[in-house]
C-alpha cells in the first residue's frame, strides 16, 4: 500500500491506458475517439443549421472541429497532458493540478481517472475559447434521444407513484423503498458515455422494473448494504438528502421519483441536486437539463407511441408536482466545479472547503453512478475486500454524514466485497463481466456522524 497518497499514486496501483488490454487501455485506445466522432458529427449537424451570413459562427464552429480532430490525435500519439488556455473560472485550479500531481504524465501513462476527467475538460476549453458557442451542449441531442427511448418505464413508474407514496404501515414503506432504491440503481445502465460497451438487449434489462427482475437483480449486487439504509431512512423524519447526480434523462428521471418519495412521505423536507458544470462524461446532468426533462415530460408528442390518457395525466401530474418542488425551494438544483475536476473526493474538504461544509449538513448524501463510485475511492487496485469506509478516506468517513453510493460496474474498481465473494462470483462469470459490463452492481453505505 502506498503511504505517500498524492492524486497519480493513489493508495494502490492507479489504473492506466499502459496495461494494453485493460478497460483503461480499450478506454483510450476505442472509447473516447468514439465519443470525439460523435460530438464532431453533432458539431457538423449544428454548423449546417447556421446561415450564410453568420460568418463568425461559422469559423468558430470550424475551430472547434479543427480541434475536436486534434485533441484525438493527441490522444493516440500519447502526449504529455498540456496546461489549460481558457479563463474559465476552475481553469487555474486545473493547471494547478496538472502542474503539481501530473506534471509531464502521457495520455497512457498518467492515472485513467484523471485523464478521462481531463479529456473532457479540454473539450470544454474548445467551446469556452470561442463566443456564439459557449453555452453550447454538444452532448444534448443524444441525452434527449436517449430520455425519449425510455418512455415505457417513464410512464410505468408515473402510474405507479399515487400507490408508492399513499399512507401505509411500515412494513409496506419498506417494500416500496426496496423497489425505488432498485430502480434508482440500475436506472443508470443508460451511461451514454459507455453505451458501446453495451447492447440494447442490456439496457432495456437493467430499466426493467418488474418485481420478478428486481428480485432476480438482487443476485447481482456484488455489495449489499441496502438493509443499513432502509435502517437511516426508516426513522428519518423531514431532513436532508443529497444526490450527487449522475446521469440525465431517465436515470435523472428516476432520480426524482426517490426524491419525490423522501418528500412525500416526510422522510425529507429538502432533497439537493448537485449537477456539473458542464457538458461531461457525455450523459451527465447540468443544471439546464432539469428543466429540459420537465418540458419533454409535459409535451404530448415527445414520447414515439399513443399512451393512453391515464398515463399522460398521471405523468402530467408528477412532473407539475416536482415543478412545485423546486419553486417551494424544497427541491434545489445546484452545481460546483469540484464535481467536474479529476480529483477523488477524499480531497473535497481542501478543494472546496464551502462545499464540504454545506454537504455536511446533509442527513444523507447519495452518489450515483460509476465514476462517483470511481472518485469515491480513488480509482485504484485495492484488495477487493477493503472496506468501503476504509477506500472514501478519513475525511469522508469520519465526523462527515451518511453516504450511499449506487453504482453499477462499468470499471474495474471494486471494495467492500465479502471473503469469499469474488471466488463466488467468478464461479459463473469472468472478471470483466462482473467489474466493466454494468451488469453487476453494488450498494454501498456508511454511516456518518449526523
Amino acid at each position: 500500500m502506498n503511504t505517500n497518497i498524492s492524486p497519480n499514486h493513489p493508495p494502490y496501483p492507479a489504473y492506466r491506458a499502459t496495461e494494453k488490454g485493460s478497460f483503461a487501455w480499450d478506454s483510450t485506445v476505442r472509447r473516447w475517439p468514439i465519443i470525439i466522432d460523435t460530438a464532431l458529427v453533432d458539431m457538423q449537424k449544428a454548423m449546417d443549421t447556421l446561415q450564410n451570413d453568420q460568418v463568425t459562427q461559422k469559423e468558430e464552429g470550424t475551430s472547434i472541429i479543427n480541434g475536436l480532430n486534434q485533441l484525438k490525435q493527441e490522444i493516440a500519439d500519447d502526449k504529455p497532458l498540456r496546461l489549460l488556455k481558457d479563463n474559465d473560472s476552475d481553469s487555474e485550479t486545473w493547471n494547478q493540478h496538472i502542474t503539481t500531481h501530473f506534471n509531464n504524465v502521457t495520455w497512457f501513462n498518467g492515472s485513467w481517472l484523471f485523464n478521462e476527467c481531463y479529456m473532457y475538460r479540454r473539450i470544454r476549453e474548445l467551446y469556452s475559447l470561442s463566443n456564439y458557442w459557449q453555452d453550447y451542449d454538444l452532448f444534448n441531442n443524444q441525452k434527449i434521444a436517449t430520455f425519449r427511448g425510455s418512455h415505457g418505464s417513464v410512464f410505468d413508474l408515473a402510474t405507479k407513484m399515487p400507490t408508492m407514496i399513499q399512507p401505509m404501515e411500515i412494513e409496506k414503506q419498506e417494500l416500496v423503498f426496496q423497489e425505488l432504491l432498485q430502480v434508482c440503481l440500475w436506472g443508470n445502465a443508460t451511461d451514454l458515455s459507455l453505451l458501446t460497451n453495451m447492447t440494447e438487449d442490456d439496457i432495456k434489462r437493467l430499466q426493467a422494473i418488474e418485481k420478478e427482475k428486481l428480485a432476480e437483480q438482487l443476485n447481482y449486487i456484488v455489495v449489499n448494504h441496502i438493509d443499513q439504509v432502509w435502517k437511516k431512512l426508516k426513522h428519518l423524519e423531514k431532513g436532508r438528502v443529497d444526490f450527487i447526480l449522475d446521469n440525465s434523462g431517465f436515470e435523472v428521471f428516476v432520480d426524482l421519483i426517490f426524491a419525490d418519495w423522501l418528500l412525500q412521505t416526510n422522510r425529507a423536507s429538502k432533497v439537493v441536486f448537485n449537477c456539473k458544470t458542464i457538458p461531461w462524461f457525455v450523459s451527465d446532468v447540468m443544471p439546464k437539463d432539469i428543466p429540459i426533462l420537465f418540458d419533454c415530460c409535459l409535451n404530448p408528442d415527445f414520447f414515439p407511441g399513443e399512451p393512453t390518457k391515464e398515463q399522460q395525466q398521471a405523468l402530467e401530474t408528477l412532473v407539475k408536482r416536482w415543478q412545485s418542488y423546486v419553486h417551494s425551494g424544497q427541491l434545489v438544483i445546484q452545481s460546483h466545479s469540484f464535481w467536474c475536476n479529476g480529483l477523488a473526493y477524499r480531497t473535497l474538504r481542501d478543494e472546496a472547503p464551502e462545499l464540504y461544509q454545506d454537504l455536511a449538513t446533509s442527513d444523507l448524501i447519495i452518489f450515483k453512478g460509476d465514476l462517483n463510485f470511481r472518485k469515491l475511492v480513488y480509482d485504484c487496485q485495492w484488495p477487493v475486500t477493503t472496506p468501503f469506509h476504509v477506500a472514501i478516506g478519513p475525511s469522508l468517513a469520519e465526523g462527515f454524514t451518511s453516504i450511499l453510493s449506487l453504482r453499477t460496474n462499468k470499471a474495474d474498481t471494486i471494495v467492500g466485497l465479502a471473503d469469499g465473494k469474488q471466488e463466488k462470483i467468478e464461479a459463473t462469470a469472468t472478471p470483466n463481466e462482473w467489474r466493466c459490463s454494468g451488469k453487476y452492481a453494488v450498494v454501498a453505505y456508511n454511516e456518518g456522524s449526523s
